[in-house]
């Protein structure tokens, strides 16, 4: 079983994402939360922690668990996505690292409802997230 963390960040009326590279083999090119696959003996707020300074150098101090998602395929619910909101973190502005991505941007409500999502169940666990601003 694959477990898979996201972390919603949000700032204001804003919620960070990230745009998967075009190479990626899952949903390229679309929008996404910063995160990914949990290690083998990992506890998810580790592999959340650990996902946010790999990919955009920050380190959650603040979050909580909002949202469980599937995707629409895994109809035996295998493969978890633990959508984390994350309100207070440490290292400043975000900033692109490795080759996962290629851009990043903050997002208001209106703009959401429009973009590209990797996974569609996205956009409801964005608007709810930030509609508790």
């Amino acid at each position: 079983m694959s477990q898979l963390v996201c972390a919603m960040f949000i700032e204001g009326d804003k919620a960070l994402l990230v745009r998967r590279a075009a190479h990626r083999k899952w949903s390229p090119l679309l929008w996404d939360m910063v995160g990914g696959h949990v290690e083998k003996d990992e506890g998810l707020d580790v592999a959340l922690v650990r996902e946010c300074q790999e990919e955009v150098g920050l380190t959650p101090l603040a979050f909580n668990l909002v949202a469980t998602l599937f995707e629409e395929d895994d109809r035996k619910h295998k493969s978890p996505f633990y959508v984390y909101a994350v309100r207070r973190w440490d290292g400043g502005r975000p900033q692109l690292l490795g080759t996962e991505h290629s851009e990043l941007g903050w997002f208001r409500r209106s703009e959401i409802e429009s973009l590209d999502l990797a996974m569609p169940a996205y956009r409801d666990v964005l608007l709810n997230g930030l509609g508790q601003v």
